[in-house]
């Protein structure tokens, strides 16, 4: 069998509920670009890996037996992964719009200096969903903890929430993993993504990484998709996922110090 030009890496966490339009809206693509799909299945309870199994019989299924973090689960699946070019990591709220890989692996292709590249995410009543930035601060995410930057944004938030910088084909600091393609070269220089984290950052942290090799990272406004849930860590601070999202600042700045914010 030849080599599909992208691995497309899907976690499942009880989210039948959307993952099969996810799916169904990968399969209807007309891109040119071959894919295949590994399907991570992170709890035994919803029924999505045997349903997505039968629906889809060349999808390859990797089952836990314990519940792991997303990073952990995204490595499973990039190992898992055949010999391609690109890697998707792609959350099963996303919804694919046509072009979605064709846009992306073509960026790819006449970018040899990127590593990660992500698609213009929108939110189901067609607004544009925020899906990259520059690197926080410890001061700008703490004002937007506190909802201050909702009467006063700083120059640190205004920085890194990107307000004011053409809505173009960019180079950015960061793009969530929500919809992230990634270079397998760039893999095999940098690494996998850290497992030290439970569930949130490790995106942030990868394309740190990336940075800090010499790799870049870009939106690709062109390529578009569909993103239905606005993160859990933000709308619920005191729950396990605000937890996480805590944990993983911390994580994230003891790793690489508190000035790392600032980098370009």
């Amino acid at each position: 069998m030849s080599v599909p030009d992208v691995s497309v890496i899907i976690v499942n966490h009880n989210h039948r509920f959307v993952m099969e339009k996810c799916l169904a809206s990968l399969h209807e693509l007309t891109d040119r670009a071959s894919f295949e799909v590994i399907l991570i299945d992170n709890t035994r309870f919803d029924g999505t890996a045997d349903w997505a199994s039968a629906r889809y019989p060349n999808l390859v299924v990797r089952r836990n037996a314990v519940c792991r973090g997303f990073a952990a689960n995204a490595n499973a699946g990039i190992r898992q992964a055949s010999s391609s070019r690109y890697l998707l990591l792609l959350n099963p709220d996303v919804f694919c719009v046509d072009g979605l890989l064709d846009q992306l692996t073509g960026f790819l292709d006449t970018h040899p200096g990127a590593a990660i590249v992500a698609p213009q995410l929108y939110y189901p009543d067609g607004a544009a969903q925020p899906n990259l930035r520059r690197f926080p601060t410890p001061g700008a995410l703490a004002l937007r903890a506190l909802h201050a930057d909702s009467f006063w944004k700083s120059p640190g938030v205004r920085r890194y929430l990107m307000l004011g910088e053409r809505p173009a084909s960019t180079e950015v600091d960061w793009v969530t993993g929500a919809a992230l393609m990634v270079r397998r070269g760039a893999i095999e220089d940098v690494g996998l993504l850290d497992e030290s984290y439970f569930l949130y950052w490790e995106d942030l942290d990868w394309c740190y990484r990336m940075r800090l090799a010499g790799w870049t990272v870009h939106r690709v406004p062109e390529a578009r998709a569909i993103h239905v849930h606005a993160r859990e860590g933000v709308r619920r601070p005191l729950s396990r996922a605000g937890r996480s999202q805590l944990l993983g600042a911390l994580r994230f700045f003891r790793k690489f110090g508190w000035s790392a914010g600032m980098a370009a």
